[in-house]
C-alpha cells in the first residue's frame, strides 16, 4: 500500500514538474502548446490573440544585482501576471524573461488595456529592486487570424513583434505584428547566417572620418568606423548590421577587430614619415560596446592589441555613448577607471541626446566630450528657426564648451553639416569639428592620402 501511494505521489510530481515552470508556477511551454491547440481547435478566426512579454535589459539587471535578485523578480512577475490576467487566458515562461500568454480577445485597445493593467504596478517591485530601477517591458502582439495555425509559428510572429518593439525608438511599447515584420526578421536570419563567414573572411573594416582642428582647419584624427565589405552586396552601412549585433553581442567582436586594425594604421602611418618616423601625431576614436563593459578582460585585452603594435594607448580613445550611462553606472564608471589605467583616453559620444548629461559631467573621468548634432542644430539661423530658441540654444551650448574646458575637457562638434554651424562653433571655442562639411567617411588609403596632403 505505502510502495503504491509512494508511486502515485512519484507520478503526480512528475507530471508537475513537466506541466509547471519551477520558478514561476506558470505553464511550461510545452504545456502551454498543449492547452493552446486544444483551445485552438474549436475557436474562430480573430477570437484570440497570442502575446510575448520581457523585461528590457533584463540581462544588466542579473549582472549588477544578481541571479537571487533576478529570480525572485521572475518569481513575483509570474505569480503577478496570473493574478491579473484576463480570464480564460493560459502564460508559460518560454525561457529566461520572456513570458507568453493567448487571450481570448483580438482587439486591440482591449489587449493594450489588459497589458497596461498587467505590468503598471510591478514596475518598481516593491524592496525586490533599488529606487534607481524601474522595470520597463517590451511586448508584441499577435491576433490569430487562422488557429489552425502552428502554434510555434504563432509564438514566433507575437515574439518577432516584441523585438520590432523593443527596438524602435520608444522600445516600451505595445506592438502589433504585421507582414512587414516578417520581411524584417528574414533580413535579420540572412544577416545572422552570413556573420561569422564574413567575420573570418576579414570582411568588417574601418572607414575613418576625419576630425579637424577648429582653430586652423587641420586634420588632427578620426573616427573609426566599421563597414561591412560583403563578398556580393558590397559596401554595408552600419545600420544595415550593427542593430542586430548590438543585440546578439557579436558587436563586442566586431569592436575588437575594428580597434586592432585603427591600431595596424597607426603603425603604419607612424612609420611613413622621413627616416622612418611619424609625419605628424595623430588621435583616432573607436567605439566601445557595452558588451566590452560587462567583460572584465577587456582594457587589458585592448592595452595587449596596442602593445602589440607599438601604439602609445594615449593615441587611442575610446568612446562610450551617454545613453550607457544610464544602463549600469557603477560599472560604467569601473570600467572608465580601467581605461584610465591601461592609459587610453575617454570620449563621451552623443553628448547632449540624454536628460543626464550636464550630471554626467562631475562623475565621469572622460576627457573628450563629443556634442551631439541635435545638441547644437539650432544655434544658427536657417529660415525656421525662432530668434529667441536660437539665442537660448546658443547660450546653452557656450555654456556647455565653456564648463568642459573648466573641467580640462577637449569638446568636439560631431555632426556639423553647414558652413554657418562650423563658423558659430569656432566662435564658441569649441575645439574639433566632424562631419560632412569637412569631410565624409572613408576608406584607410584616402585617409591616408588626406593626411599626407595636409602636411
Amino acid at each position: 500500500m505505502v510502495t503504491l501511494i509512494s508511486a502515485l505521489f512519484i507520478v503526480r510530481f512528475t507530471k508537475a514538474r513537466f506541466n509547471y515552470d519551477e520558478l514561476t508556477g506558470l505553464y511550461t511551454i510545452e504545456k502551454f502548446k498543449s492547452e493552446a491547440r486544444k483551445i485552438l481547435a474549436t475557436a474562430k478566426p480573430d477570437e484570440y490573440a497570442f502575446v510575448c512579454l520581457d523585461i528590457n535589459k533584463f540581462q544588466y539587471l542579473t549582472d549588477s544585482l544578481g541571479r537571487e535578485t533576478a529570480n525572485s523578480v521572475l518569481t513575483v512577475l509570474g505569480a503577478h501576471f496570473k493574478k491579473t490576467a484576463p480570464n480564460d487566458s493560459i502564460l508559460t515562461r518560454r525561457y529566461s524573461d520572456n513570458f507568453v500568454m493567448m487571450i481570448h480577445t483580438s482587439f486591440g485597445p482591449i489587449i493594450e488595456d489588459y497589458i497596461l493593467n498587467m505590468i503598471g504596478v510591478v514596475s518598481k517591485m516593491g524592496n525586490l529592486l533599488p529606487l534607481h530601477y524601474t522595470l520597463e517591458f517590451s511586448t508584441g502582439v499577435y491576433a490569430v487570424s487562422n488557429p489552425h495555425e502552428d502554434i510555434e509559428i504563432m509564438i514566433h510572429k507575437a515574439n518577432t513583434a516584441r523585438m520590432a518593439g523593443k527596438y524602435s525608438p520608444n522600445p516600451s511599447r505595445i506592438s502589433f505584428y504585421n507582414e512587414e515584420m516578417s520581411l524584417n526578421s528574414e533580413h535579420e536570419k540572412e544577416i545572422l547566417f552570413d556573420m561569422n563567414r564574413a567575420f573570418e573572411a576579414n570582411e568588417f573594416i574601418a572607414y575613418y572620418q576625419p576630425k579637424f582642428n577648429f582653430g586652423d582647419s587641420k586634420v588632427i584624427g578620426a573616427e573609426a568606423l566599421v563597414r561591412w565589405k560583403h563578398h556580393q552586396k558590397g559596401l554595408l552601412e552600419p545600420g544595415y548590421f550593427v542593430p542586430l549585433f548590438e543585440r546578439n553581442g557579436f558587436i563586442s567582436k566586431v569592436d575588437i577587430k575594428i580597434f586592432e586594425q585603427v591600431c595596424q594604421f597607426l603603425d603604419k602611418w607612424n612609420k611613413s614619415g622621413k627616416d622612418g618616423k611619424c609625419p605628424k601625431p595623430l588621435t583616432i576614436s573607436c567605439n566601445l560596446s557595452r558588451y566590452q563593459l560587462y567583460n572584465p578582460e577587456f582594457a587589458k585585452q585592448y592595452s595587449q592589441i596596442a602593445s602589440k603594435y607599438q601604439i602609445e594607448p594615449s593615441k587611442i580613445e575610446l568612446e562610450l555613448t551617454e545613453s550607457l550611462m544610464m544602463d549600469n553606472k557603477k560599472r560604467l564608471l569601473k570600467a572608465m577607471n580601467e581605461i584610465k589605467k591601461a592609459g587610453f583616453d575617454i570620449s563621451v559620444d552623443d553628448f547632449g541626446s540624454g536628460f543626464s548629461s550636464l550630471a554626467l559631467l562631475k562623475d565621469i573621468p572622460a576627457n573628450v566630450i563629443k556634442l551631439d548634432k541635435e545638441f547644437f542644430a539650432n544655434t544658427t539661423h536657417n529660415g525656421s528657426n525662432d530668434d529667441r530658441d536660437v539665442h537660448k540654444d546658443n547660450i546653452i551650448v557656450n555654456s556647455v564648451i565653456d564648463m568642459a574646458k573648466k573641467l580640462d575637457m577637449t569638446t568636439v562638434a560631431e555632426g556639423v553639416e553647414e558652413e554657418s554651424q562650423a563658423k558659430q562653433l569656432r566662435e564658441m571655442g569649441c575645439d574639433i569639428a566632424q562631419g560632412f562639411f569637412y569631410a565624409k567617411p572613408m576608406c584607410a588609403e584616402d585617409f591616408e592620402r588626406l593626411l599626407k596632403n595636409s602636411l
